[in-house]
Formats: C-alpha cells, sequence, structure tokens
C-alpha cells in the first residue's frame, strides 16, 4: 500500500538523497558477504572476532558430531514422571472406552 510519508519524498530536490557526494551508494562496496576478512576488514576481525582464521588441534577425518552423546534416565524415576505426565496431558492418559 502506497505511503504518503516515507523518506524519499523528503529527500527529493536533494542531490544525493542521503547517501552522500563523496562515498556514494553503490552496491556492494566492501565486497559480498564475509569478503576482505584478511584485507580490508582486518581491523574489525582482528578487534571483535580474534582467532577467526587459522587452525587449532588435529583434523578428524568422518568426525561424527554426536558420538558421545548418551542421555541418562534414572528407571527408579520413570514410573513417577509417566504418572504426572498422564495426570496433566489427556493424551497421555488411559482412553475412555466409550459405548457409542
Amino acid at each position: 500500500m502506497a505511503h504518503a510519508k516515507r523518506k524519499t519524498r523528503k529527500l527529493r530536490g536533494h542531490v544525493s538523497h542521503g547517501h552522500g557526494r563523496i562515498g556514494k551508494h553503490r552496491k556492494h562496496p566492501g565486497g559480498r558477504g564475509k569478503a576482505g576478512g584478511q584485507h580490508h576488514h582486518r581491523i574489525n576481525r582482528d578487534k571483535f572476532h580474534p582467532g577467526l582464521f587459522g587452525k587449532v588441534g588435529m583434523r578428524v577425518f568422518h568426525l561424527n558430531k554426536n558420538h558421545y552423546y548418551c542421555p541418562t534416565v534414572n528407571v527408579d524415576r520413570l514410573g513417577r514422571w509417566f504418572r504426572s505426565r498422564s495426570r496433566s496431558s489427556p493424551a497421555l492418559a488411559k482412553p475412555q472406552s466409550s459405548t457409542a
């Protein structure tokens, strides 16, 4: 839907339209995406993301990330857990037999 009070309406007649004469509004002045991390964006990377580049440790071929994931369950608490769940949610409660 059209909108009368847009910023462009206020900027009509102003040459550079809020983007400056010298720097200009060009498509991708710093490069696309994460370009220039080791070149023209190096100061930002070193300051705010130290250790982003480089290698650390050993490279493991065919690494399975969740190989050691093994959640534990206390079997003695299972009965209490199921009883509390059946009271709170009707889906886990005992099915009611209806003669209809």
